[in-house]
């Protein structure tokens, strides 16, 4: 699967989505830091790459719609700790081994991972 990470995510988090052969870009090796939320969701739509990301706005699928995408992750990290961010995105990873997130907003938190639309 192709994702893009935003550029709210330490870099050092693509790595763990590399070592299952996943495709990998983020926000900021493609210079698209700073730029508006719009921009990176129409790349991302472009690309044809599940976002990934902690910026709650894409959490809201009537302003960003997942049925478009090929995806989109939001992950709840309040503590903001690295080790956090890689327990989520471990989580990830499982969860689309299992699920494509097509059309979809997960958001996952370490609770669990709630999807809209549910089926």
């Amino acid at each position: 699967m192709k994702f893009k990470l935003d550029e709210c995510l330490d870099i050092r988090l693509a790595a763990l989505f590399a070592e299952p052969g996943h495709d990998v870009k983020t926000v900021y090796e493609e210079n698209l830091s700073g730029v508006s939320d719009a921009a990176i969701y129409k790349t991302c739509v472009q690309e044809k790459r599940i976002l990934i990301t902690q910026d709650m706005d894409f959490s809201n699928p009537y302003r960003f719609s997942p049925r478009s995408t090929e995806g989109i992750i939001v992950l709840r990290n309040p503590s903001q700790l690295l080790s956090e961010a890689e327990h989520l995105i471990q989580l990830v990873i499982l969860k689309v081994g299992e699920e494509n997130p097509h059309g979809r907003l997960w958001v996952v938190a370490h609770n669990g991972i709630r999807i809209w639309p549910s089926e």
